[in-house]
């Protein structure tokens, strides 16, 4: 009777659980991060409005420093801070998988850098800034830079952060920061591309709000408008036409864990059946992804470098997870 009242109760948790997580987010990945379940006596560090200001103050500074010819503007994503601060819940100082982060309307690469035991955002930042000192553009890095190769990715336009303090558990024998940002584009491996394109002189940040486009379509940085593959229609390519896909048999279905094969071929990789999930969930009239929360920052050319100094807190020691 009573193994019986358990496995009822361990049924009713599940049930419960699967409830809770929206279908959009279980259609992208059964173990959404969205969806899990957060670690016992945690507490949550929303990004405050000032907060959320200097985070993209200091990424859009960097990302204007390199002067790509091809390089973006950053804006802040609501919906990649909350999978972000799900995710930071749950205490695992390790990556989450691409998918499991993703946001259903933005069916593209996301990228993904954490941080612990710094005490602001401004030196957890600060910590993956500093490895731009292992990088030198178009020679293999000396040392780990991928935090900082994930923050000047010229296609990284959106950015959503959380943070927050974990208990103590071993080997961790005190509270403890967790900092989370998730990013659309993520990178490639920046050994073997580049994330930007060098140019001579100054360049400034092509803006285009965030602007994505789906489905293999490309952005045109002087017009910021989407040109659409065969298959996909819409101001952001967001219409997609199952019946003119390709039928992709040079590829298997294992290899839709490569960056480039969902994107090429959407119908092996499962995205057509997502895309009729998010008709149903959000109307095919409104399936561009939502317009970023913050419409403009400061100029990046009047941003301005401050004095860094090293963090107290414990530095990071992984790496970001490759996206291939």
């Amino acid at each position: 009777m009573f193994l019986g009242s358990i496995h009822i109760i361990l049924l009713l948790s599940f049930f419960q659980l699967y409830e809770l997580c929206p279908h959009e987010y279980r259609a992208t990945d059964e173990n959404h991060s969205y969806c899990s379940q957060p670690f016992p006596n945690v507490i949550d560090q929303r990004v405050t409005p000032s907060e959320r200001i200097n985070i993209l103050k200091i990424h859009n500074y960097e990302r204007q420093l390199v002067h790509g010819t091809n390089m973006e503007k950053m804006y802040w994503n609501q919906d990649l801070a909350e999978i972000a601060l799900r995710y930071a819940r749950g205490c695992k100082f390790d990556h989450d998988k691409a998918n499991q982060r993703s946001v259903p309307k933005i069916p593209l690469s996301t990228g993904q850098n954490l941080a612990m035991g710094y005490e602001n955002w401004t030196q957890a930042i600060g910590g993956w800034v500093d490895e731009k000192e292992y990088y030198l553009h178009g020679y293999p890095s000396t040392g780990i830079v991928a935090h900082y190769t994930q923050m000047i990715w010229h296609s990284a336009v959106l950015v959503g952060c959380a943070a927050t303090i974990c208990p103590p558990y071993r080997p961790y024998e005190i509270p403890w920061p967790f900092y989370v940002c998730n990013y659309i584009t993520g990178q490639l491996n920046s050994n073997v591309y580049p994330p930007y394109n060098q140019g001579v002189g100054d360049y400034p940040l092509h803006d285009c709000h965030g602007k994505v486009c789906l489905y293999n379509g490309t952005l045109d940085l002087n017009t910021c408008q989407c040109q659409c593959s065969t298959y996909a229609s819409g101001s952001q390519c967001e219409r997609l036409n199952c019946s003119k896909l390709p039928l992709c048999p040079y590829y298997s279905s294992d290899a839709c864990v490569l960056v480039n094969v969902p994107l090429e071929c959407p119908r092996l990789c499962g995205l057509c059946d997502r895309y009729e999930i998010l008709k149903q969930v959000y109307g095919e009239n409104n399936l561009a992804p939502n317009t970023p929360l913050i419409k403009r920052t400061t100029k990046t050319t009047t941003i301005k470098s401050t004095t860094k100094k090293k963090s107290h807190g414990r530095k990071l020691k992984t790496t970001l997870r490759y996206q291939f």
